[in-house]
């Protein structure tokens, strides 16, 4: 029996890909931080290693596996780390250098305009603006503490001290509107395009502005076009999620994105054409078909339901009712009854982390 090795096995996201892949016949095996809660039930053995000594412990690990052997990378310093190990199974990530590119958001909103693709204007001095880290990768903020929206001087004083630890890493950009849309890519090794999704954010957790408590796939041609001119200029080999305000693009995401679990929810075969990119025996596709099911929701426990709460303390009625509605109308992330184990380690998860 074939071995797959996936790492961030101690986030909510990877938990249905160990299940489908355990579906489709394969040994799976886990990679994790130390002091991680591993969320999957369905794992043959997990290793844990320090961030302190990665490229050594991974180097270990990876003497356990054979060339015939499957290794999926999401976590951005282990990614960092395969690229200069490069072992002996089969993998496929981004370059080091084209992800250190995109991280950088200056450079990136450069490419998005020289490629005639809409993106925020930077260092502009026109309310409203957004204050972000430049290089999101490497903090330790949670999403919603990473950017501040200012409407006027005093807004913009007080949101340049409350993050003047990060005053080498600040980027102002202007402030664009619109539905949030996520379109995530799967690149062969030419960077020729063989699956994506794309995903409309319904309702994110904090409403405020954090990641996705209720999400929908969606198909719009010139975002999901865009998305992949973005990429293939790269020459960006494996997956990456690019994110859209609106028209305009927002960041590239390297990792494994938060929505995820919707693919299984949508029926698409994205990591089975993952394994086939491996194995090359994948075929490319263009980006006019559409693979996977439009209109399928998911939603996370407990996110939506503290937004819902969140919108009933302000008043907000309303968002409070359309939200539950379309809870009834989606599909839990994580939670399955034939399995509900992943479930409850994840809330488990969240308990350990709200206490520290």
């Amino acid at each position: 029996m074939q071995k797959v090795l996936i790492d961030s096995v101690d986030k909510r996201m990877t938990a249905p890909l160990v299940e489908h892949l355990r579906k489709e016949g394969y040994e799976v095996y886990g990679i994790c931080f130390k002091d991680g809660i591993v969320i999957s039930n369905h794992l043959n053995s997990v290793f844990a290693i320090s961030k302190e000594n990665i490229k050594e412990e991974l180097k270990n690990v990876f003497l356990k596996f054979s060339k015939e052997d499957y290794l999926l990378v999401g976590n951005p310093l282990i990614i960092e780390a395969v690229n200069e190990i490069q072992p002996q199974m089969k993998y496929i990530v981004p370059n080091q250098k084209t992800v250190l590119k995109i991280t950088n958001k200056r450079w990136l909103m450069d490419l998005a305009y020289n490629l005639g693709i809409k993106a925020p204007r930077n260092d502009v001095k026109s309310y409203p603006l957004v204050i972000k880290l430049n290089n999101s990768e490497k903090t330790s903020l949670k999403p919603q503490e990473r950017y501040k929206i200012v409407h006027n001087d005093e807004e913009y004083e007080k949101a340049m001290e409350s993050m003047k630890d990060n005053k080498y890493n600040i980027l102002v950009q202007e402030y664009v509107s619109g539905k949030g849309f996520g379109v995530s890519m799967l690149l062969d090794y030419d960077s020729n395009l063989v699956d994506y999704i794309m995903h409309e954010r319904l309702l994110e957790y904090p409403v405020s502005g954090g990641p996705s408590a209720i999400c929908v796939t969606r198909y719009k041609k010139e975002l999901i076009a865009n998305a992949y001119k973005l990429l293939k200029e790269l020459k960006w080999t494996g997956y990456a999620m690019v994110e859209f305000k609106g028209d305009y693009l927002l960041e590239i995401n390297p990792r494994y994105w938060g929505s995820m679990p919707l693919l299984f929810v949508a029926k698409s075969a994205f990591f089975t054409n993952y394994l086939r990119v491996l194995d090359n025996t994948h075929v490319a596709i263009n980006e006019t078909v559409i693979p996977y099911k439009l209109n399928a929701k998911m939603y996370y426990f407990p996110q939506a339901f503290l937004a819902i709460l969140d919108f009933i303390k302000k008043g907000k009625i309303d968002l409070a009712l359309k939200s539950f509605g379309d809870i009834l109308t989606a599909k839990e992330g994580i939670f399955r009854f034939t399995n509900p184990t992943p479930f409850i380690n994840y809330l488990k998860s969240l308990v350990g982390r709200n206490m520290k």
